[in-house]
């Protein structure tokens, strides 16, 4: 698991790289047949090291994919439409997580683990054949080239437009494309440490959410379940949240979600030190919390597109993830030493909700919020 984490943090930095220089639409293209042909390779392992070395492998390909698809949606879609549709593409990780759990759980034991990962990879080759034929390249980053307005203009007409340009890219923000300039930097950091508190309190929960539930007496179906809500329940808050968003700005939205997540957190701990709690009631705080912590992460990404402008956008969404991504790796052996500790469940909600804490002064740093719709 942990080679997997790793290997996604330095793929999302690099793949970032790669998509500003050489195109959004060929580095997620190059990244979905990476990881397809890897995972589909790690069928043939047979030991937990050479399983260890692919899933780090496959791990780069999957890291790659997020920020080059996030920025070709947010250079793709009109203004009315991009946040929805940057929330579509976000919740579809935790909704393939589901339905990779629902595929495994009928492969696995019919044929064997090594079911899994051919299906797992093949799926994402035949994705990557389909991508070829069909995903365009951002009409923004062709804009910023030059001598493209012909290939502009069909893209354009694709769409349903009728322009034929001349085109222009958007001003500059961070000259050299350098996601440190001094226009970007705070919010930069400020992305990055967002990134690392909020992926550290969502994979601490749904690393260890099946294991809080049996110890409150669930048996492992229905904390296998538990762990379904928490997703579900995070899914369908992002879009009311997204909503929000476009209407107050991202920085209130992210405090107010950020304040509610501590008290369903709050709630949900209190509901598992009560003996004789209902398991009903243990698993509406479970949905509270993956809506009041899960649905933070979709924010962020939307938040991403608009802080990092076009020449920059694919290595600053890559680089912040990059860095999230230690807050998840730190999270999954850090929540399970806590909880083997005397008083493990309260260390546990204490790291989670220290998280919180840290990703609101983040929020504060940032200062390329989107604003309040008038």
């Amino acid at each position: 698991m942990a080679a997997s984490l790793l290997g996604m943090a330095v793929g999302t930095s690099v793949g970032g790289r790669i998509g500003d220089r050489y195109g959004r639409r060929a580095a997620l293209i190059g990244a979905a047949f990476w990881f397809g042909a890897t995972a589909m390779l790690t069928a043939l392992c047979s030991d937990v090291t050479s399983f260890s070395v692919l899933r780090f492998v496959t791990g780069l390909g999957l890291g790659a994919a997020v920020p080059n698809a996030t920025a070709l949606v947010a250079e793709w879609m009109p203004a009315r439409a991009r946040n929805y549709a940057i929330t579509v593409i976000s919740v579809g990780v935790p909704c393939g997580g589901i339905v990779g759990a629902a595929l495994a759980s009928w492969l696995i034991p019919a044929y064997g683990w090594p079911a899994a990962f051919l299906v797992g990879g093949g799926l994402p080759l035949l994705l990557g054949l389909v991508m070829i034929g069909t995903l365009p390249e951002s009409p923004i980053l062709l804009a910023r080239r030059g001598n493209a307005d012909a290939r502009v203009a069909a893209l354009v007409a694709q769409a349903g437009g009728t322009t034929e340009g001349p085109f222009a890219p958007p001003p500059v923000v961070a000259k050299g494309g350098h996601v440190f300039a001094p226009p970007l930097r705070r919010s930069m950091i400020g992305m990055s440490i967002a990134f690392f508190a909020a992926l550290m309190a969502v994979y601490a929960l749904l690393s260890w959410v099946p294991v809080l539930l049996t110890g409150a007496g669930f048996d492992m179906a229905s904390a296998i379940r538990g762990a379904m809500i928490l997703n579900l329940s995070g899914v369908a808050t992002s879009f009311a949240l997204t909503w929000l968003m476009l209407r107050i700005g991202s920085r209130r939205t992210m405090i107010g979600a950020i304040v509610a997540g501590l008290a369903a957190l709050a709630f949900w701990a209190a509901l598992l030190h009560m003996p004789g709690v209902p398991h009903a009631a243990i698993l509406f705080g479970v949905a509270l919390a993956g809506a009041g912590v899960l649905s933070l992460q979709v924010l962020l990404l939307t938040l991403s597109a608009h802080v990092f402008p076009v020449e920059c956008r694919s290595a600053g969404i890559g680089y912040s993830i990059s860095f999230g991504r230690l807050g998840a790796i730190a999270s999954a052996f850090g929540a399970g030493f806590l909880l083997a500790r005397p008083n493990g469940l309260l260390l546990f909600f204490g790291l989670v909700a220290a998280a919180l804490l840290v990703l609101a002064a983040a929020m504060l740093l940032v200062d390329r919020h989107l604003p309040p719709r008038s």
